[in-house]
């Protein structure tokens, strides 16, 4: 991967969970990413509310729900 890979981090605030997928993501080279927050949308709300946080490829449309590990995330993003 020569550039970074631009991925999304669904979160919201107060997750303690988000902040321990923050770490791992911090960990992860050549990935920049963008965060939205889903307590500001109703349908993000109902379609990641219980499964936060999640990861997701917006060019695949491919998401990764937590648990994650740096290993994970890597070897995910390295499938496409």
């Amino acid at each position: 991967m020569d550039t970074n890979l631009q991925l999304i981090l669904y979160h919201t605030a107060g997750c303690h969970l988000c902040d321990e997928a923050r770490e791992i993501i911090a960990q992860v080279p050549k990935i920049t990413v963008e965060e939205v927050e889903i307590g500001d949308d109703s349908e993000l709300i109902k379609h990641y509310g219980t499964r936060i946080p999640v990861l997701m490829q917006p060019d695949l449309g491919s998401v990764l729900d937590w648990p994650f590990t740096v290993d994970t995330v890597t070897q995910w993003i390295n499938r496409y």
